[in-house]
């Protein structure tokens, strides 16, 4: 069903073959802002058509950041896989390894970090420290959504050129902002009633097309483990999540997928 809406492989993120020069790019949260593809927009794009289009890998990862994940010695099971998608940049450092393991092929990354953890990189000290962090994600792709809002688009790109010119090993990649659109449409008619999905959701869409199996680790909406022992919000801290999302609905969906075998949810400690 999802593919029939959209080509993940081709259209999971922009390239200079989805979003060539002089085209128009429509931002996916904010509708009614619009860039033009201009040279120096295009050029921040990749070279080839998409890295994904041939991607087919037996076992996928998909890591969520749910307080679930604590103490869950799920760490060795999540970096098996083939691929491992991570999001928002979460801890994969010291303590957190046996939890969540440290193989990363995919990270996202909200734009805003840009702005309150690295003070829009606006000095050496502040772009070291954000090469430093992103370096512990190995050589990845560090997925970011500069066309959602029009803020979101200078912090992206600024991150984009730090770390080419500091020649970090990651590479920042950007939603497609037609993939991102349709995705969040086809979840509303499944019933997700949030005004737009998250970004493990966006993740576990574009992993059922590029992987045979998808495995789902630290997706669990709620304060309370199966034995209802207290949970914190995320595996590294207690911080609220955003209103935008309702992640009970998403939960319902993940787990409509894993009674129909179309991926498999732990929700248990791993052995």
């Amino acid at each position: 069903e999802l593919e029939a809406i959209c080509n993940t492989k081709d259209d999971f993120i922009v390239t200079k073959e989805n979003f060539p020069l002089g085209s128009v790019i429509q931002y996916d949260a904010e509708r009614h802002s619009r860039l033009n593809v201009t040279n120096d927009v295009w050029k921040r794009f990749p070279e080839e058509s998409s890295p994904f289009r041939h991607m087919k890998h037996s076992r996928c990862s998909v890591v969520g950041n749910s307080g679930l994940l604590k103490n869950s010695n799920c760490g060795k099971e999540i970096d098996s896989a083939n691929f491992v998608f991570r999001c928002n940049m979460a801890p994969i450092d010291g303590d957190h390894i046996a939890e969540v393991g440290s193989k990363t092929d995919l990270i996202t990354a909200n734009p805003t970090i840009i702005r309150d953890k690295y003070k829009n990189l606006r000095n050496h000290t502040m772009k070291e420290k954000f090469i430093k962090d992103t370096s512990v994600y190995g050589k990845s792709y560090i997925w970011m959504t500069p066309f959602a809002y029009k803020m979101c688009t200078s912090y992206t790109f600024k991150a984009q050129q730090v770390l080419k010119e500091l020649k970090s090993d990651n590479e920042i990649i950007f939603a497609n902002p037609v993939f991102m659109g349709k995705i969040n449409g086809y979840w509303k008619k499944k019933g997700v009633k949030a005004w737009r999905a998250s970004t493990g959701l966006f993740l576990v869409s574009a992993a059922l097309s590029m992987c045979e199996e998808v495995y789902l680790y630290g997706f669990w909406p709620w304060h309370l483990d199966r034995l209802g022992n207290n949970l914190t919000q995320h595996y590294y801290d207690n911080h609220p999540v955003h209103k935008a999302h309702k992640l009970p609905d998403e939960f319902k969906q993940h787990q409509r997928l894993h009674n129909e075998g179309v991926l498999h949810i732990t929700t248990n400690k791993c052995p």
